[in-house]
């Protein structure tokens, strides 16, 4: 079977007029079964060179309501499709003593939920203009500055009632490499309450349910998506970048990062930034100080070749590409984005550019 379904690939692609066809990897399986732990990326890792074109490897699947959702058990066989390559899904059904269907589980996600479900769930970054006027922290009737659970704790400022919030504390501004602009504050999680009653200047009674860390005075609050929003999938596409953009930091606060680590770009809503967009990352080229006596990396290189020289001497190497990113969390200005490959070990600073 894998030989007529290569050899049908292979004429089609000598034929076909399509710009952009998916190319299988030769040694694909003939048919998968769907595994409890496996994601929409591992499985197209299977087949593509590029996983994150997975839309299209069963995008035209008339089987399936939406063809995003993928279930454990589910049993996946290779075909060719209007000239393309088509994983089609042939469920299996878990039937009882009783003739009765076994409840189907979650459908699989795009990438591990264990690395974006903390992403997800509870907001990491908040826009330097919208920290005035948000609820905070104000205190309780034992006059402790460092607020534990168990006592009834106030806030003040604008909430709804019986609602779900976080606590966080505000932290140190994500500021643009290049320009200097203050693209965020950084927020750290703390606790999660929720609102049980109104009280005279805007003060309400605040029931903390879990705690990660001390709450303090003037700690704000930012409500808390509902569970069921949370997206279990993203669909990737590539997106064009007017002008390229940087990765700024590790969201973890590590110094360097690889596959499967969320990092932070500066580039968000007022770039038109969505989730499921697709970008390459690029490793800047060296800076090399190209003197006829002597050439050295400027970043090593001795301080009167750093400063004197023209710009014949001053020489960058190409960038290179060295791996790709989805962007998965979108702010106005900042966004977080999940490594999907890597060739090296990455940094702050490298770029981000179009696919």
């Amino acid at each position: 079977m894998k030989t007529v379904v290569m050899a049908l690939v292979c004429l089609l692609s000598a034929v076909s007029v399509w710009a952009d066809q998916l190319t299988l990897k030769p040694d694909f399986p003939d048919r998968y079964v769907v595994k409890k732990g496996d994601t929409l990326w591992d499985i197209s890792a299977l087949y593509l060179n590029s996983p994150w074109k997975w839309p299209r490897l069963w995008q035209h699947n008339p089987q399936i309501d939406n063809p995003h959702l993928i279930y454990p058990g589910d049993v996946l066989t290779l075909t060719i499709i209007d000239g393309e390559p088509r994983l089609v899904r042939k469920p299996m059904l878990h039937m009882s003593p009783t003739s009765r269907l076994k409840p189907k589980e979650q459908p699989i996600p795009t990438l591990p939920l264990s690395v974006l479900a903390p992403f997800l769930s509870r907001d990491h970054v908040i826009d330097s203009e919208l920290l005035e006027g948000l609820p905070y922290v104000l205190g309780d009737n034992d006059a402790q500055t460092r607020i534990a659970i168990g006592r009834p704790v106030y806030a003040r400022g604008e909430v709804e009632q019986q609602r779900y919030y976080g606590v966080y504390r505000v932290g140190e501004p994500y500021v643009d490499p290049e320009s200097s602009e203050v693209l965020g504050h950084a927020v750290t999680f703390l606790a999660i309450g929720q609102v049980v009653g109104a009280h005279h200047d805007h003060i309400s009674e605040f029931r903390v349910i879990d705690i990660r860390q001390e709450m303090r005075q003037g700690d704000i609050l930012l409500p808390l998506p509902e569970q069921d929003q949370l997206p279990v999938y993203f669909t990737p596409r590539q997106k064009d970048l007017s002008s390229d953009g940087l990765i700024v930091a590790s969201a973890n606060d590590n110094s360097v990062f690889s596959r499967y680590d969320v990092v932070l770009i500066n580039k968000g809503a007022r770039d038109s930034i969505e989730a499921g967009d697709m970008f390459s990352i690029a490793q800047p080229g060296k800076l090399i100080v190209d003197k006829p006596a002597r050439k050295s990396y400027q970043e090593s290189a001795n301080a009167f070749d750093r400063l004197f020289n023209d710009d014949q001497q001053l020489v960058a190497l190409p960038r290179e590409k060295v791996g790709e990113l989805m962007v998965f969390k979108v702010y106005d200005k900042l966004s977080f984005a999940i490594i999907t490959e890597s060739k090296i070990i990455m940094y702050p600073q490298f770029l981000v550019e179009s696919l």
